[in-house]
């Protein structure tokens, strides 16, 4: 899904931004997790949007189409 269309670069900012994305989900009110410092708590949804951002801008990453052909 994420490796054979998409150029390094793109498989550095999807990987980044899905590992990204789930450290700011963990940390979210959603989970309910008890404990978690309230700096976590406040930096999850930057982070989380900030994940999400680098997921969208990996799509524009992709191998020309004679490229992934070999």
């Amino acid at each position: 899904m994420l490796s054979k269309r998409k150029t390094t670069l793109g498989n550095w900012l999807a990987y980044l931004g899905l590992l990204i994305f789930a450290v700011g989900f963990s940390f979210s009110e959603i989970i309910g997790i008890e404990g978690t410092p309230h700096l976590l708590e406040s930096a999850s949804i930057p982070l989380g949007v900030i994940g999400l951002l680098m997921l969208i801008t990996s799509n524009f990453f992709t191998k020309k189409s004679s490229d992934h052909l070999n």
